[in-house]
This record gives structure tokens, C-alpha cells and sequence, in this order.
């Protein structure tokens, strides 16, 4: 997959954040102690788990000693005795061992306090990198113990840096409508647009075209989802729509977001305000059945 091939393995290859890499390239090139957890919170494929394991690379951890849990998955109080008993042993190789937690926030109650004591007492050489999509569901005593970070979508002109990049670097080409349909259809994030470009980057430009078709026809079923919604049509009908698209719920979500607000601005409608409050939250926990529920939400007051 393009986006593992070419993820970035040192902070002056990252492009976007510039922030977050200035601040980082500073702590580890002043040669100073280095805090033992950090905190990367963002959207879901911006960075958050690249810029962990650049981190471990810079504290010299070996492949043997990085350890990566799903906590999404592994979300329970065995887990973070697992976690434990890891950073108790010392590294098999390098310097040191660095444990990431990946969506931090889907942990329990009983999980983050377990893990508050590791982090209250961390051995020397073990490292933690906690990374969400939403921190606010950590414990405030778990953020205020982490050096916090956040990882920002990127802007069109840094994408179209990234697309130009890594297509130059696979030998392809793209015609210039396509790219741009890229760069908008990844809304900032950058793994989903090398998702994308693995779909059409080894096809005829020709086809490269009938591709970007399929994604126009999925944008108007994401407007015809907005419309409905607005107009409060019946469950029937929006449920059909839905069974329809083909998108990742979470950029339908702003895409819903993103017309909701057009329409407010334009003139005055109260139903949008009900819809913004059915989506102000992210899906990427619940995933299609949040979309389900919000829609079903926005057209139920």
C-alpha cells in the first residue's frame, strides 16, 4: 500500500505540521532528557501514529522493542497489565523500549487508571506515545502527564505536494483533473489520498477519468443524503440513499456538515442547526451505523 511505502521516516520528510516538526526536531536535537509520553490527538490518518514511530526511531528503539496496541480492540484492564509487565523488562535491543497506544480514547475507566500508575512510576528506558481522535476522553490526570501534540489535516497546497511526490517517486502520471479530484476527495487527510491514488495510479489516463466519474456519482448521492435531511423526507427514502453510498462515514459526515452550512448561510433555516447538532460528532468509532443513527437523529425533532 502506497501509504506504508512511503510513510515518512524522519521529521524532515513530513510535510504539513510544520509546528509539531519544529518542535520536535528542537527536543531531540538539543540533546536534552526527553519526556516520557507524549499525547498525538487529530484526525485519523494525519500523521499521529507516524510521528510515534519517528519518535521511537530517535530514542533508538529496535523493531523487537516497539511495541503498537490497537486499543480499540484491546481496550480492557488484562491489557494494561500486559503493559505492565512489558515495561518492566528491560529493551532486548537499543536503548530503550517505547510502548504506542493507538486510539487511546476507546479504553476503559478501569484500563487509563492502571495505566496512570505506569505513567506515574516509568521505568527509564520505557516510552509512551498515546495517539486519539479524541482526547477528551481520556482522563484529564493521563493528558496533563503527556507532552501533547496536535495533528493537524492538511492544506490542499501541501497535498498536491504529497500526490506530486509520490507519484514522481512510482514512475506515473496523473492528468490534472484527476489530481485535483484527489486533493479534494482527501479532505486533508493524507492517507486517504494515497488510498486513492492506489486506485487509479497504474491506470490509462483514460481510465484515470472514468474513475473520477465514480467518485462525482458518490458526491451527488451525499448531496441527495443533505437534501433529504433537510427537507426531513421519510426514513424509507433517506435509508435507501444510504444503502447507496460508498464512502467513508466520516467524510460524509462533513460533507453534511459542509452543506448544512451553506444553506445557513444563505438563509435562514432552523432544521439545519437540529442536523449540525445530530453530526457534530465524529464517526470514527461508530462508523456507518453512526452515520445511520445521526441521520435518522436529524430528521426525528
Amino acid at each position: 500500500m502506497l501509504h506504508t511505502k512511503h510513510r515518512p521516516q524522519d521529521f524532515k520528510e513530513v510535510i504539513g505540521n510544520k509546528h509539531i516538526v519544529e518542535s520536535l526536531e528542537s527536543l531531540f536535537d538539543d540533546g536534552k532528557s526527553v519526556a516520557h509520553t507524549f499525547l498525538f490527538h487529530g484526525p485519523s490518518g494525519c500523521g499521529k501514529t507516524t510521528f510515534a514511530r519517528i519518535i521511537a526511531s530517535k530514542l533508538n528503539c529496535s523493531e523487537f522493542d516497539f511495541v503498537e496496541i490497537n486499543a480499540g480492540n484491546n481496550r480492557g484492564i488484562g491489557t494494561a497489565r500486559e503493559v505492565l509487565k512489558t515495561v518492566e523488562y528491560k529493551p532486548m535491543q537499543g536503548d530503550t523500549k517505547v510502548i504506542l497506544l493507538d486510539e487511546v480514547h476507546q479504553t476503559t475507566k478501569d484500563f487509563q487508571n492502571a495505566l496512570l500508575k505506569i505513567l506515574e512510576d516509568t521505568p527509564r528506558h520505557a516510552y509512551f506515545i498515546l495517539c486519539t481522535t479524541d482526547p477528551r476522553k481520556l482522563l484529564t490526570t493521563i493528558r496533563n502527564r503527556c507532552v501533547t501534540y496536535e495533528v493537524e489535516p492538511l492544506g490542499r497546497k501541501n497535498l498536491t505536494k504529497l500526490l506530486n511526490q509520490i507519484v514522481k517517486k512510482e514512475g506515473g502520471k496523473l492528468k490534472d483533473e484527476v489530481a485535483d479530484k484527489l486533493v479534494k476527495k482527501a479532505e486533508g487527510c493524507p492517507r486517504q489520498l494515497l488510498v486513492l491514488l492506489q486506485q487509479v495510479i497504474n491506470m490509462s489516463e483514460k481510465n484515470q477519468l472514468k474513475a473520477i466519474k465514480t467518485f462525482k456519482t458518490q458526491e451527488q448521492k451525499v448531496i441527495d443524503l443533505c437534501r433529504a435531511i433537510l427537507v426531513k423526507k421519510k426514513w424509507g427514502e433517506i435509508a435507501k440513499i444510504l444503502r447507496g453510498i460508498d464512502e467513508d462515514p466520516e467524510y460524509v459526515r462533513r460533507a453534511i456538515l459542509g452543506y448544512m452550512n451553506s444553506v445557513m448561510l444563505k438563509s435562514e433555516d432552523p432544521h439545519c442547526m437540529i442536523a449540525y447538532l445530530a453530526f457534530k460528532d465524529p464517526f470514527y468509532d461508530t462508523g456507518k451505523a453512526g452515520l445511520t443513527f445521526s441521520c435518522y437523529k436529524a430528521i426525528s425533532y
